[in-house]
């Protein structure tokens, strides 16, 4: 806080120069003559008052709205006095100094030029908001100490970011040391006083006067959780160097024990990344030793490459879900040990590849931990336009292994060459491809033995344009038609007796009425003799080119029955048709956004997939989101997010994921924020149901004084998680 204001005490002062006379009743303003050699100074000063008086040789005095200026710098007084023996300046009565748009003001000012030094009694200063700084700043001090070499010392300081004449949160410093040169700050005997009451202090504290890191302890976090109880952690910062820093956080668990955590950051021109490493000894509920260790480095190397690492462990299936507060972590099944080296031009890009698993299990439902590709190599070639064609190679080799399942390597190759024909009104793309996929297998005792499946497919995908001006609501748009055809086919394949390594159906959806292919991993391929008939509309605002809804129905019919299937028992699609299905989504008005979407199965005169979003915001920090999502069977569930504000400053949050199946809540949140302009707190309870179907519950609060630090578990990302469109309450206009 010192580090603009007090420097400006450190402009120099001078002898007045020859002319100025006793008694003169008028405003003067000179070019001030330059200081004496042995004061290293060569900027220009300018001194006005409206009265100068003195000798040259011993002592001037200037009184009455008296101003001296110096490189952007400014004091201002009532009175003048400049002793030339002693190199000695005494400002007195309003002393203002202006630096940079800082501000300090003081009853009364000695300073002492060739020394550099001087003391300012009873100073005020006040720091206005920049980019740099957030929130502007004031605060005062008994007395300032200027002791040269751009070091300063406050006594009995005290600093705020709330405005006059509000006190919500003061510091209070016994003693403050500026180091301007170095840009360091000394405090001893700090203590933030918040709404009357003491709630930290520190005998000794260092820190940066800029936004340089430093090392330090950073503001302590403080929360609650049902699996682990109250908790406390202490983070210590070490910044190791400017490219380098780490992190080490003691942290206590009431019911579990002391946690140590540890974060190494490195950044480098060529490669960066980050590590992470958590121990829990003795955990008072389990009797173990518990950790996590986590990697993730990325580097660009030589001729085009590049090497990604990202690598995780943990010492039990359940630490996640007893030691985070965090839904994304708790149900997390599988840990990745990934290593990534590619290629990349403007052709060809391929990928070699090295990925294991550490499978969490629940004990109540195991699952089967994925396959270890050791290695999986990738190649794609891109060419288009080439002899008016687009031309498509991929590639893939993997060996798969597996404690307990059949293992062996699969090799593919994909090649596909397409002609697209464009017109303003319409277009038509013929494609034509050929998969290829060859298998050697170890012994198994599931009779797969090695075999190769050749597979030709041909699509054919057209669409034409229409469009009109319409208009409703009082409002003008353009509203376009777009029919569209896709046929596809696929001969068949008996594929009963080729393994399963990495495939999946594709759910039903937008994407699958326009794919040549039902699976995706490369086991199967998926027969076709069909046509998907579809229609879009959309809705566009003409002087925007914004689109304000777009609709669009389709379905796909089938001229043979489907026969390949991912697994040999399970029965193929029936019928001559899919479902039908519809979407629709867009921005409708400035306020007001929905997204829906309908399977519909006219067979059986029924939906069987329903999912509608809608979004109310009319303004930053005003969002309301209601959700309902619909699978025959399966899932039934209502979701309620939003962010409201209820008073100035006061804006309440909450969500409630019910699942009508079940009858029970999956996800609930339930919090507020208050906004003081100088200061925020934020609370926030959560609720969830992890992997395992345990129920976890957390408590969030945080306390931010602007300007100085945050104090508590922050919420922010829990809020972001569980509401669409959420804004912190200090990024809200006003």
């Amino acid at each position: 806080m010192a580090r603009r204001v007090l420097p400006l005490v450190l402009a120099s002062m001078c002898a007045l120069p020859a002319g100025a006379q006793e008694g003169i009743p008028l405003r003067l303003e000179r070019r001030l003559a330059p200081p004496p050699p042995r004061i290293e100074r060569d900027a220009v000063r300018f001194l006005s008052a409206d009265r100068i008086t003195g000798d040259e040789t011993k002592q001037v005095t200037a009184t009455g709205n008296v101003a001296i200026r110096q490189r952007g710098a400014a004091i201002f007084a009532d009175r003048l006095e400049y002793d030339v023996q002693a190199d000695t300046a005494v400002a007195t009565g309003n002393v203002r100094l202006e630096r940079a748009g800082d501000t300090v003001t003081g009853p009364r000012l000695v300073y002492r030029i060739d020394e550099g030094t001087g003391e300012m009694e009873r100073p005020l200063f006040a720091i206005p908001k920049t980019e740099e700084r957030r929130s502007a700043s004031r605060g005062s001090a008994e007395r300032a100490l200027l002791e040269g070499d751009e070091k300063s010392r406050l006594f009995r300081a005290e600093y705020t970011t709330c405005p006059v004449p509000r006190d919500d949160w003061v510091l209070r410093v016994a003693e403050l040391e500026i180091d301007g040169k170095n840009q360091v700050g000394t405090a001893w005997n700090s203590a933030v006083h918040f709404l009357g009451v003491p709630i930290l202090y520190s005998p000794w504290l260092s820190f940066p006067i800029n936004n340089a890191r430093k090392t330090g302890f950073l503001a302590p976090t403080l929360g609650s959780s049902g699996q682990s109880g109250f908790e406390f952690a202490l983070p210590w910062y070490w910044n190791i160097a400017e490219n380098q820093d780490a992190t080490i956080t003691p942290k206590i668990y009431s019911k579990r024990g002391l946690q140590v955590g540890g974060e190494y950051r490195y950044l480098r021109p060529t490669f960066s990344g980050q590590a992470d490493a958590e121990f829990l000894p003795n955990d008072s509920i389990t009797g173990t030793d518990r950790y996590l260790v986590a990697l993730r480095h990325s580097q660009r190397l030589p001729l085009g490459l590049s090497l990604a690492v990202n690598a995780q462990k943990v010492s039990d299936n359940d630490y996640f879900r007893d030691l985070s507060t965090r839904v994304a972590s708790t149900s997390q099944t599988n840990l990745p040990r990934d290593v990534i080296v590619g290629y990349q031009d403007d052709v060809w890009s391929a990928t070699a590849r090295a990925i294991a698993y550490q499978t969490l299990q629940d004990p109540l439902a195991p699952v089967t931990s994925p396959y270890r590709q050791l290695p999986q190599i990738f190649v794609t070639g891109l060419k288009q336009d080439l002899y008016g064609a687009d031309w498509l190679l991929g590639g893939e080799y993997a060996n798969y292994k597996h404690a307990t399942l059949v293992t062996g390597q699969r090799l593919i190759a994909y090649p596909q060459v397409s002609l697209p024909l464009r017109k303003p009104w319409g277009y038509v793309t013929p494609k034509a491809g050929f998969h290829y996929t060859s298998y050697n297998m170890a012994a198994n005792e599931q009779g797969y033995a090695d075999a190769t499946r050749s597979v030709p497919l041909a699509s054919v995908d057209a669409g034409l344009f229409f469009d009109r001006p319409w208009s409703f609501a009082g409002r003008d748009y353009y509203q376009t038609l777009e029919p569209r055809l896709f046929y596809v086919y696929v001969p068949y394949r008996d594929q009963t007796r080729l393994p399963n390594f990495s495939t999946a159906e594709v759910d039903f959806g937008t994407n699958a009425l326009f794919r040549e292919n039902r699976f995706i991993g490369g086991d199967r391929v998926g027969d076709a003799n069909q046509v998907t008939m579809a229609v879009t509309s959309r809705l566009v605002e003409p002087a925007s080119g914004l689109e304000r809804l777009k609709a669009t129905l389709g379905q796909i019919y089938y001229f043979e029955p489907q026969r390949v299937t991912l697994d040999p028992a399970a029965k193929p699609r029936e019928g001559s048709k899919s479902d039908l299905l519809a979407l629709v989504t867009g921005q409708v008005t400035p306020t007001f956004a929905l997204d829906a979407s309908l399977a519909y199965d006219a067979g059986a005169n029924r939906a069987r997939q329903f999912d509608v979003a809608a979004r109310y915001s009319p303004q930053p920090g005003r969002v309301l989101n209601a959700a309902y999502r619909f699978t025959r069977d399966f899932v039934e569930q209502v979701d309620i997010s939003a962010q409201w504000p209820v008073t100035a400053g006061l804006n309440l949050v909450g969500r409630w994921n019910w699942s009508v199946q079940d009858r029970k809540l999956i996800e609930g949140l339930a919090g507020f924020e208050y906004n003081a302009g100088c200061w925020e707190i934020r609370a926030v309870a959560h609720r969830f149901i992890t992997a395992t179907q345990q129920v976890s519950t957390s408590f969030q609060i945080q306390l931010e004084l602007s300007g100085l630090s945050r104090i508590g578990i922050n919420p922010l990302e829990t809020l972001r998680q569980n509401i669409s469109g959420y804004r912190r309450s200090d990024e809200i206009a006003r």
